[in-house]
């Protein structure tokens, strides 16, 4: 599934008109290896320096935006910086996202359907787009809170 997951991620790139390049691609990897897990910048630069020790940090940094920019990753405000984790090309999705061990999972709806609709019918606004993250504790950090 990953391998599957990352052929077309770097079709994707090439399909876009930009060149897969070693950089890229390891941190194509890094995404797709991280099940959903929000990663800062310092976080990819040094697992792509396990990979390739001759990347530096502005090339991590230059490529994080660029796959931003072509809606490959998200970048995710968070109250201790900027994460970092593969969009989710299917459907519509909203995100729990864990503040200890920072693992990400989609709501299983959209809570603002309704709201929505309010503002496209009974105001002079024209919603184009909406983001929900929602912070919190998973199961498993819950479990070390106690």
């Amino acid at each position: 599934m990953m391998k599957e997951q990352l052929a077309t991620l770097c079709q994707t790139i090439k399909e876009k008109g930009l060149k897969l390049t070693p950089a890229r691609k390891i941190m194509l990897q890094i995404f797709t290896d991280s099940h959903n897990k929000l990663l800062n910048a310092a976080e990819i630069y040094d697992l792509v320096r396990k990979e390739n020790a001759k990347i530096n940090f502005s090339t991590v940094y230059r490529n994080l935006e660029i796959l931003v920019e072509n809606s490959l990753i998200e970048k995710v405000i968070y109250q201790e910086g900027t994460k970092y984790k593969l969009i989710n090309h299917g459907a519509h999705h909203h995100l729990m996202i864990c503040t200890l061990c920072h693992q990400t999972e989609p709501l299983p709806f959209c809570p603002f359907g309704e709201l929505e609709t309010y503002i496209k019918n009974d105001t002079d606004f024209l919603p184009t787009n909406h983001h929900v993250e929602i912070y919190g504790y998973c199961k498993k950090c819950r479990k070390g809170l106690k």
